[in-house]
């Protein structure tokens, strides 16, 4: 943490000058040095900086540390930035989940993305909120398809 603290006060002030927002987007894959959105925030604060804001990605919360109940009491939304969405509607294991597996929110989705947005907008949350389906399989779609899919999965967000 300490690393990562050092690295926002090194770029701090060069944001800060122009005017630009950073943010700490955590990963939660077991091998992150940064999987946990709390500590993001903690350490975004530890800068020094208000500069920085916390990326919440709902593929990469799902597969984290956190839990629904520290989320509940000691997130600050305040402090988020932006939200990355994606589904996951692979049957395998969730901790065998990477990027290639991340495709448009459905109602087949296993990681709860919308219920995640829900509960950040519960909470206050009215910043920009950011499609990241990384799989081979939405990235390839043809233009037309893609854009019915997105459609789709932005009614189903709402619903």
């Amino acid at each position: 943490m300490a690393e990562t603290i050092e690295a926002l006060r090194a770029f701090g002030p060069s944001f800060t000058k122009r005017g630009m927002q950073g943010y700490v987007e955590p990963l939660g894959f077991p091998e992150s040095s940064l999987s946990s959105i709390l500590v993001a925030i903690e350490v975004s604060k530890s800068s020094g900086f208000t500069c920085y804001r916390a990326l919440y990605d709902t593929f990469h919360h799902f597969l984290g540390p956190d839990t629904e109940t520290n989320i509940g009491s000691l997130y600050d939304v305040a402090r988020t930035g932006l939200i990355h969405v994606s589904g996951v509607e692979s049957g395998i294991a969730k901790e065998k989940y990477r990027d290639e597996h991340r495709v448009l929110p459905s109602l087949a989705d296993r990681t709860f993305s919308r219920e995640q947005i829900e509960r950040h907008v519960a909470l206050g949350y009215a910043g920009d909120i950011s499609l990241e389906p990384f799989s081979p399989a939405v990235q390839s779609m043809p233009l037309k398809e893609l854009a019915a899919a997105v459609k789709q999965s932005v009614e189903y967000l709402r619903s």
